[in-house]
């Protein structure tokens, strides 16, 4: 029975958490485009629930879904009062003396002021246009993300054997072409359209064909034949590079964006990083590693 109650209330909490952060439904008007009335701001000091003189306010509410329409605040409302149910229920269950209840209470009592404290200290880093612009003039010619890809054109056959790649070759060599020749000879998906792969990028063409595949064609010039080659699947590739674009920096206003979630993500990063080894550090005469931890500690 400890057990049910426990799984009940997890899955309640879990379920209601995922209503409270989407706030609507995405079938409502607003999902879909069309205007709807924006409803009043509720005061925060409105008291909308009292349970054995304990009262919930609007503002507290808040704490557990940001955007409150009616239809949130009462399912936070809902919420609230069945979490002080439960919990009565533990207690009456005697399931406040157990060791695990206990432990996890503790923890996630503890978390909830931990996070207020990662919270403050990321709210206080700020990036401001000058870094951004300065990441984008230091890195745009080695940071593959502020670049549109390269593209490779190529026309290709795909064939069986060993045997029949020579043989597409032979025919290349003595001037036949190769769109024509793929819709004769080729076993790929394109064949009906001449085996044409226009404006692939390396990854792709590496996923589709093989390494070995890629590599050749990076290697040869435009209207160079490459081949044959066995590709990933164990077939046989004769193909002719037709054409590529190199790699080109993207416009700053089109990344400056991204630069600065970058420099945020890695900004944040750090902050958490330095705040816990300084707290770490003025704690170590507090805590001694034992166990497993101990032999972890003396090989630092």
């Amino acid at each position: 029975m400890k057990k049910s109650v426990l799984v009940l209330f997890v899955v309640m909490f879990v379920f209601l958490g995922v209503q409270f952060a989407f706030g609507q439904d995405a079938n409502t008007p607003a999902a879909v485009g069309k205007a709807v009335a924006v409803p009043p701001i509720p005061d925060a000091n409105q008291v909308i629930m009292v349970f054995d003189g304990k009262e919930l306010t609007i503002g507290q509410l808040q704490y557990l879904a940001p955007k409150l329409d009616a239809e949130t605040i009462k399912k936070a409302a809902e919420y609230w009062l069945d979490s002080q149910l439960l919990y009565e229920e533990a207690v009456k269950q005697g399931l406040g003396k157990d060791e695990k209840s206990k432990f996890l209470a503790d923890m996630n009592s503890k978390k909830v002021f931990a996070n207020a404290v990662v919270e403050k200290a990321l709210n206080e880093i700020k990036i401001d246009d000058s870094q951004v612009k300065k990441y984008y003039d230091e890195n745009k010619d080695t940071d593959q993300s502020l670049k549109e890809p390269m593209y490779l054109s190529f026309s290709h056959i795909t064939v069986d054997s060993q045997e029949k790649a020579e043989e597409v070759l032979k025919k290349l060599n003595e001037g036949n072409d190769i769109n024509v020749l793929a819709k004769e000879m080729s076993v790929a998906n394109d064949a009906s359209k001449g085996g044409r792969a226009a404006k692939y990028q390396q990854n792709t063409i590496e996923s589709r064909y093989g390494k070995e595949f890629l590599d050749a064609l990076l290697g040869a010039s435009e209207g160079k034949v490459i081949g044959p080659i066995k590709n990933k699947d164990g077939k046989y590739e004769v193909a002719m590079h037709e054409g590529k674009r190199e790699p080109k920096v993207k416009d700053f206003d089109k990344v400056s964006g991204q630069i600065k979630s970058k420099l945020e993500n890695e900004a944040k990063g750090k902050t958490v990083e330095g705040l816990l080894k300084k707290l770490r550090e003025n704690a170590k005469d507090r805590y001694v590693k034992k166990g497993a931890l101990a032999t972890d500690a003396n090989s630092q």
